[in-house]
């Protein structure tokens, strides 16, 4: 079904003749058309490199020759198209435009070092939605049904919503039946399979979402995203800071991520520290239904771009399930949620690790008679820095659990801004539980179950932190 053809990429009329026929092709529903178009590099790479001292003098004569400038020039006079007055009258009209383009550029002043950080995400004020209007008060729903239905009430409100991914469609609808019903309800033109090509995913998404579309892409696993990274990174972060502004690309996208299912080295990943470190992209790890739902449907209405991340031992777990909460219902990003209120230690964690630090905190409250605070973080960017730190201060006393791996984790930030912010109100030292520090995680359940934070680590390391 790929059609593909070799050409002269120097010669304007073939390279014209056949980029109409592929695109034809394209729109007549026929497939894809591979174009390699041979071309010449007629001038150094870069300015610290001198071509001259690794090519031959022949070698840059002949392709000079080919020139594809000289040669449509050349064309233009034998066809009798353009008289060499004419021609010449061309190259003098680029030649004063690209003067006045210099001398423009020229006077304008260097950019204000006070401008440095703006344009990482877009303004604040177009953030300002009506959140948390209403309490999740339906019956009690499952994770994963909880993100189909703010799918489903997204792309009903927002006709240029598009939701596509590696067998997404109808009638599998995910992997985990996340887009369950969207190709049978609104068409597949806006609710697809994609080819197997997490960098595609990502790139076509942020090229849909430049011209006004608000494409939420799912990456299969959060283990697959990797060939992606550089659409992410180079591209989807840096869009809107590197046009001062003047573009934007607010692509969705959702990942499952975790462990605890027996996935084994490629389907039990987190990936959070990673994507910590990217400026210009929101982070999102609901751990519940309710705010799954909430924070979901305003990645789907803001003006930046969003990772969202979501555990799949959670879709279906019934620690996770809460009362669904209605079509208006939004959540901010970075605002955390105090799951359990407490006045003589702190816990900061988010994802699974609420579950099992609230049964830890059972245990140790139990046994020593104290009241532990816990605080599920729900997004990873923006950090709710204020609700850490106040409950820091009144605790005096710290624990950050995650699963990730302990080094380099993004507890490792929050221990910093802890450290940084609040050392003078801390009465021990700040303690970490997280995942073991290896590169994958083990498929035999009992070596699983050794690289992953359990209860039972919670429970030592708050009992250390009692004791201190």
């Amino acid at each position: 079904g790929l059609e593909v053809y070799e050409i002269d990429g120097t010669d304007f009329v073939q390279s014209y003749q056949t980029v109409k026929k592929a695109v034809e092709r394209a729109r007549a529903g026929l497939g894809p058309t591979m174009i390699v178009a041979n071309v010449v590099r007629l001038i150094p790479h870069s300015s610290s490199d001198d071509h001259r001292k690794y090519r031959t003098p022949e070698e840059l004569e002949q392709e000079r020759s080919s020139d594809p400038i000289l040669k449509m020039e050349s064309l233009l006079l034998k066809e009798g198209i353009l008289t060499r007055e004419e021609i010449d009258g061309i190259y003098s009209e680029l030649d004063a435009e690209i003067d006045k383009a210099i001398e423009v550029a020229e006077k304008k002043p260097y950019a204000s070092s006070d401008t440095v950080m703006l344009h990482v995400y877009a303004h604040e004020d177009t953030r300002k939605l009506n959140y948390e209007a209403t309490i999740p008060s339906g019956k009690p729903i499952v994770m994963v049904d909880a993100i189909n239905h703010a799918l489903h009430e997204e792309m009903e409100l927002n006709p240029k919503m598009v939701v596509y991914g590696e067998d997404i469609a109808d009638p599998k609808g995910g992997v985990f039946t996340a887009t369950k019903g969207l190709t049978t309800k609104f068409g597949k033109d806006r609710a697809f399979n994609s080819p197997l090509a997490e960098a595609s995913i990502v790139g076509t998404a942020i090229g849909l979402a430049v011209k006004g579309y608000k494409p939420v892409v799912e990456i299969q696993f959060g283990d697959y995203i990797w060939p992606a990274m550089t659409q992410i990174r180079d591209e989807l972060a840096t869009f809107r800071y590197r046009s001062n502004g003047s573009w934007s690309a607010p692509v969705v996208i959702r990942v499952p991520v975790g462990g605890y299912i027996h996935g084994g080295h490629y389907h039990s990943q987190n990936i959070e520290g990673f994507f910590a470190h990217l400026p210009g992209i929101f982070i999102a790890y609901p751990s519940n239904a309710a705010d799954a739902k909430g924070l979901l449907k305003t990645a789907c209405r803001i003006e930046d771009p969003v990772l969202f991340l979501e555990h799949k031992a959670l879709y279906r777990s019934p620690q996770a399930m809460s009362p669904e909460p209605d079509k208006d219902y939004l959540l901010p990003f970075g605002k955390a949620q105090i799951k359990k209120v407490g006045k003589d230690a702190t816990i900061v964690t988010w994802g699974l690790m609420v579950y099992k630090s609230l049964e830890a905190v059972k245990i140790v409250e139990q046994k020593y008679g104290v009241e532990i605070e816990v605080i599920d973080i729900r997004t990873i960017n923006p950090l709710d820095k204020e609700t850490i730190l106040n409950s820091v201060k009144k605790t005096s006393k710290v624990l950050i659990v995650h699963e990730d791996t302990l080094t380099a984790g993004f507890g490792a930030e929050i221990s910093a801004i802890i450290a940084e912010e609040a050392f003078e109100y801390l009465d021990s030292p700040i303690k970490r539980v997280a995942g073991l520090d290896i590169p994958g995680i083990p498929y035999a359940p009992t070596l699983e179950d050794a690289a992953l934070p359990q209860t039972s680590w919670i429970v030592r390391a708050l009992e250390e932190l009692i004791r201190y």
